[in-house]
Formats: C-alpha cells, structure tokens, sequence
C-alpha cells in the first residue's frame, strides 16, 4: 500500500542542471510508490525510473549506470539492507538514500554505518525525497571545499587533487583511495567530502556543524549523530590500512585529522 504523503502543487526551486538531469532508479516492491515517485521526479527534469527488487535492481545496473538510488529496507525476499551491502564493494557506485518505515535511532544508524547517503523515514512526500536527492547530488556535483574552521590554529591550505598520508593515497578529483598495501578502498560520497575537507585544511579541528555544512548536510541538528556515524566509519575504513591513529576526536570542539599530508602529482 502507497503511504507516501501527497506532494501538493507548490513550485519547486529550479536544480542545478548536474542535479537535475541525473538519473534516479526507485527500488520498491510497492507499486503506487514506484509510479508516484518516479512520476514526480521525471516532472521536475530527473531521469527517474522504477523497479520492484534486488534483482531487478541489478539488470538494470548492468544495462546502464545511475546517479542515485532510493531504496526501500522493507522488501519480501532480499530486503534493502542486503541490496546495499552488495552496492558497497564499487568505489564508483552511485549515491543511495535508504526508504523505511523504520523509526528506530539504530535501524537509521546500521543503514548510515553500511554506506547509505540518507535515510528517508515513511511516511514522507516525494517533495521531501526529491530534497534529499538534490542534497546527495549537489554533494557528488561538487569538490570537497577547503574552508577552514574560523578561529582554528591554521594550518597551510593544501591545494591539491592527489594526496598522500601515512601510507595511503587519495585523488580527490578521480574520487579514488588507495590503502598502504595497494588495494583500492571504496568510500561513500560523503566519506569522500569528509576525506578531501580534512585533506585540504590538516590539522585544524572540524567541529560537526562545520563537517555537515561543508559535506552539504542541511538542518543540522546538535543532537543528530548522524556526522560522527560518517566519522566513524571513515576512521575504521583508515585503521585497517593503517596500525596509526588518523582521526580524532577532540572533546567538545570536533575531530581532528593526524597525519602529516603530502601533495602528489596524480
């Protein structure tokens, strides 16, 4: 059963034209949510389509690529999570915003700690998610910025598209990271923002509010831990490649990134 809420005919805000000819693909075993989606989305300049299943979802990867997938956790038979954990080995993959009636602070977390982009709680209208969408393509559309946090001790900006640190590369303008022993580590593309903000401003402190602005997180929340699950799962992505401490946590002010950084030639 559809539980979208209606989506009203107030104009929307026109998209920037990266945003707004990407291509969505809706994964939903609902077929009144897939046709209200993907309606909605196609009228506003999205190449949006629809498919009911993992599967399906699969074929149609390997015919074509997408930009982003908003998909539901709530499916018979693979449910979303294992959907995305089999998107997260692709160093490329598109963005994914996760769709559930879910509530639960730890359901939004697993979804968040196993690489989605967003977490979108039912019922909600396609005006909202087509907000989140927009959110998570401006972020991919757009280089990590290197403003640094006012009133830190400053450290050298770093401008630079390739960078090495303590063992590890990253080239932020081919959005590929490389561990010490050579195998390429896939990253989220907030992971990747939050990578490329502490490469480019080393160790100044980055308070939360100053990473969910940058990696473009809209309405912010102070009590909303949704920045320090990101953190979290970069600095374990990094510890596996690396016996050294790369981020930490600094008590009251933010996270803290140790390395000294290099700038390469890609």
């Amino acid at each position: 059963m559809t539980d979208l809420a209606s989506h009203g005919t107030a104009p929307l805000p026109t998209l920037p034209p990266a945003v707004s000819g990407a291509r969505i693909v809706i994964v939903d075993d609902d077929p009144g949510v897939r046709e209200l989606l993907t309606g909605f989305l196609v009228d506003h300049g999205f190449g949006a389509e629809a498919v009911g299943s993992g599967k399906a979802l699969r074929e149609r990867l390997e015919r074509r690529e997408c930009d982003l997938i908003v998909l539901d956790i709530m499916m018979p038979g693979e449910d979303g999570l294992s959907i995305l954990r089999s998107l997260m080995h692709r160093a490329d993959g598109p963005g994914i915003i996760m769709l559930s009636a879910v509530t639960s602070e730890v359901d939004r977390i697993v979804a968040l700690e196993m690489g989605a982009d967003d977490y979108v709680i039912k019922p909600t209208s396609p005006r909202e998610i087509m907000a989140r969408i927009r959110s998570v393509l401006r972020r991919r559309a757009a280089p990590g910025s290197g403003e640094a946090q006012p009133g830190a001790a400053h450290a050298p900006h770093v401008t630079s598209d390739c960078f090495g640190f303590a063992g590890w590369t990253f080239d932020s303008r081919r959005r590929k990271l490389v561990a010490p022993g050579g195998a390429v580590v896939a990253v989220t593309e907030t992971e990747y923002r939050m990578l490329a903000i502490f490469l480019r401003d080393p160790h100044d402190v980055h308070s939360r509010e100053s990473l969910a602005d940058l990696t473009g997180k809209e309405n912010f929340n102070g009590n909303d831990r949704t920045i320090d699950v990101h953190v979290s799962r970069l600095r374990r992505k990094l510890a596996r490649g690396s016996g050294d401490e790369i981020i930490r946590t600094v008590r009251n002010r933010g996270y803290l990134f140790l390395p000294r950084v290099e700038a390469l030639v890609a």
